[in-house]
């Protein structure tokens, strides 16, 4: 089946506001692998529409921003500092932000309470690869509040392989998340676009991200949610060209002002995703700020078929 969703861009610009465009795209005009397909549909620009009632242009709010409280790993730089900003400029209570930089992090907790009032940001050092260190985590921010929203983000780490950051701990991570988070909470899994490549040079990383997308998808069937009532989607990015996945979207040239602009185009969608993803869906989110639903299909046609034939040896 054809997944015919809406998709959002959001514009690139320093002072962080969002707009959303309206675009015109043909039905199945993008193809880009065979193992699964993404459409575009259109989509009207008026954001007080945000709140009405559910069409293809104006989704269903699972979540209002305001008021909640959230946990963002490796939320010092990057996409989880840029996660983290959006959440409190859409007026949430409280971000606690990890990273293994201690000092880095105090800094970035310093700068996000002088923009949005004190004690709204907390740092927490945390290394999402010791399963010991993240249920720390998860009990340090259970005793200051209920954790409504979880960016289960990739986290740099020279000295830890892709498989360990990117798939083991994040698969953790969701565990524990189910474990410590109350009912009506949002899980947001963020992996880079590099799993939905199987022709993709960084076979690391490719493997890491495609083992992971296919675990928190399973995570969030019906029958997991109906016992954890969380919801959980999963947002796939185009952070830097080699991740750039269907040859649609021209490479942006590399500097730090353009790769900042991506980060926070990433930013923006995950806190759509928090209002509004339905449960166990996947996203993509391009380097010019294109969000789309992504609909994997399963493999049922077969090219070649081989039978065995099994000659016995007993007479």
């Amino acid at each position: 089946m054809v997944d015919y969703t809406l998709y959002r861009r959001f514009n690139q610009v320093n002072d962080h506001r969002q707009v959303l465009l309206s675009e015109s795209y043909p039905k199945n005009s993008v193809d880009f692998l065979p193992a699964f397909r993404y459409v575009r549909q259109n989509c009207t620009a008026a954001s007080s529409s945000l709140s009405s009632p559910s069409s293809p242009s104006c989704p269903v709010k699972h979540m209002d921003v305001e008021g909640k409280c959230a946990l963002v790993v490796d939320g010092t730089s990057g996409v989880g500092f840029a996660f983290a900003d959006e959440l409190l400029k859409m007026k949430a209570a409280k971000v606690v932000i990890t990273g293994l930089d201690e000092h880095k992090g105090n800094e970035a907790a310093c700068e996000l309470n002088q923009r949005y009032g004190p004690a709204k940001a907390d740092y927490h050092q945390t290394d999402i690869t010791s399963p010991l260190e993240v249920e720390k985590m998860f009990k340090y921010t259970k005793n200051k509040f209920e954790t409504d929203i979880f960016f289960n983000n990739n986290e740099m780490n020279i000295g830890k392989d892709a498989i360990t950051t990117n798939l083991v701990s994040k698969i953790q991570g969701i565990i524990l998340a189910s474990k410590n988070m109350k009912d009506g909470s949002i899980i947001v899994n963020h992996t880079s676009a590099l799993g939905l490549d199987p022709n993709s040079e960084m076979i690391a990383h490719g493997a890491a991200s495609a083992g992971f997308l296919v675990a928190s998808m399973a995570f969030g069937k019906s029958k997991y949610f109906k016992k954890t009532q969380i919801r959980m989607t999963t947002l796939c990015s185009e952070l830097l060209a080699p991740m750039s996945v269907g040859g649609t979207v021209p490479f942006i040239r590399d500097g730090h002002k353009a790769y900042k602009n991506i980060q926070i185009s990433v930013a923006k969608s995950a806190a759509y995703l928090v209002k509004y993803g339905p449960n166990n869906t996947l996203w993509l989110c391009q380097q010019n700020g294109i969000l789309s639903s992504v609909k994997l299909h399963k493999l049922n046609d077969f090219t070649v078929r081989y039978e065995p034939i099994i000659i016995s040896n007993r007479k």
